[in-house]
């Protein structure tokens, strides 16, 4: 993986990003929550929300309202720069995190759960430099629940 434009969010939430991110095969460019204007293809945005904490036990109860869960529901647009790359990096993609349990220090990530929020189709806003050819995308969205270990 090679990371080049923006980071992820910063704290646990950012920890999240960097940790499913890691799960991505080597060599595949991957970007978090933007591309540069001339992206190297085929790449991968993750962004999405920046999660919902929970405090507390079971019950909700918690002195200190101290941070105990925290539900993210991270995307990762694959885009390439045909059709036949997109169907390979999208499969490599997917392969690497769906039903992955991520390694986050001091929480315990449950496995990442995929759903297609966008098909494949052509990014007609888009023309690759050089070419009159436009980019291939699909979206998937990665839901996880992770718990406070320390």
């Amino acid at each position: 993986m090679s990371v080049v434009f923006a980071s992820p969010p910063p704290g646990h939430v950012g920890d999240h990003y960097r940790a499913v991110g890691n799960l991505l095969p080597a060599g595949l460019t991957v970007y978090y929550g933007g591309v540069p204007s001339i992206p190297t293809y085929p790449y991968v945005v993750l962004w999405g929300d920046l999660g919902t904490e929970v405090s507390g036990d079971d019950n909700g109860d918690s002195l200190g309202d101290r941070v105990a869960g925290l539900s993210l529901r991270i995307r990762a647009t694959t885009v390439a720069a045909n059709w036949e790359s997109l169907t390979i990096t999208v499969t490599r993609v997917r392969a690497a995190l769906n039903r992955v349990t991520p390694y986050v220090p001091s929480w315990k990530p449950s496995r990442l759960k995929q759903s297609v929020l966008m098909d494949a189709q052509p990014d007609t806003d888009v023309t690759i430099p050089g070419t009159k050819n436009h980019p291939y995308y699909a979206v998937d969205e990665y839901a996880m629940v992770s718990e406070k270990t320390a």
